[in-house]
């Protein structure tokens, strides 16, 4: 599960926040502490301070929670290998996924200490990928093409036998990402991957008009999953929020999983360019 991506849970509501969420403060700690150029230019798309900002790195960081106590945490580093991104050329891409969900089920009598009762499962998930890729540029659009490899984790407190993401896998990871401009005041932008890891895949999509400046809000919607459960979000977004140089994008709306159920769910990412 990603995130913007990205593509992007746990025992209780207290305890899901734990990781992630540290994870998340951490990072938004460092770019708020940070000097430099504008991260808002790079993160929206939008060219809004003189001199223009290119960086040749970025890193991403978000956070993403349900109200049915699941909750991830991602970061990712990609650099421009060529220069920077005004500049088509090749990237290279490191990032991970941590985090954790619960779901209730029967468990076979034949799982030892389970006698057939329903139980609680606590899942927990890590994944690590390393990715190279290639970026295309124009007036107003951006597209980044990516493959690599991609290792995930997911460790139950029961052994659920339907449950056939536990364990160790490895397998090959493809993703793509843009983001464009199609007006002066509107934007699309979009990420989809899939990995052959446990058949992992995220995509998310959103579409803005612009409210105030670099700020654009408007609907988004998410669809992930591997070879056990499949998740649906619709919702709201808000991009394009500076703090300093901290660039912020926060997203809610209602999200429907076939293992865990329907509620709701939110996002907060956060984009530093240097």
């Amino acid at each position: 599960m990603r995130p913007e991506n990205n593509r992007r849970i746990s025992e209780s509501a207290n305890r899901a926040l734990s990781y992630p969420q540290a994870l998340f403060l951490g990072a938004a700690i460092i770019f708020a502490s940070a000097g430099g150029a504008c991260a808002a230019d790079w993160y929206t798309g939008d060219k809004t301070s003189e001199p223009d900002y290119a960086p040749s790195i970025v890193f991403d960081t978000s956070d993403s929670l349900t109200s049915r106590q699941t909750n991830f945490g991602a970061i990712a580093l990609t650099a421009a290998i060529d220069g920077n991104f005004a500049q088509e050329g090749f990237r290279a891409r490191v990032e991970g996924v941590a985090g954790a969900y619960d779901y209730f089920t029967t468990l076979p009598a034949a799982v030892p200490g389970a006698l057939g009762e329903q139980k609680k499962i606590h899942a927990t998930q890590e994944d690590a990928g390393v990715l190279g890729g290639y970026g295309w540029l124009s007036r107003n659009w951006s597209l980044a093409l990516y493959a690599g490899m991609e290792v995930s984790n997911t460790t139950l407190n029961w052994n659920d036998p339907g449950n056939t993401t536990k364990g160790l896998h490895i397998g090959a990871k493809l993703a793509a990402e843009f983001y464009g401009n199609p007006t002066k005041n509107t934007m699309l932008g979009g990420y989809a991957s899939f990995s052959t890891s446990a058949d992992e895949y995220y995509t998310r999509f959103k579409a803005g008009y612009r409210i105030a400046g670099s700020i654009f809000a408007g609907p988004e919607f998410i669809a992930l999953g591997n070879q056990f459960y499949s998740e649906y979000r619709a919702g709201i977004h808000l991009t394009g929020v500076t703090l300093g140089n901290l660039s912020l994008g926060v997203s809610g709306g209602a999200s429907s999983n076939r293992v865990t159920g329907s509620g709701g769910y939110g996002i907060v990412d956060a984009r530093l360019g240097f």
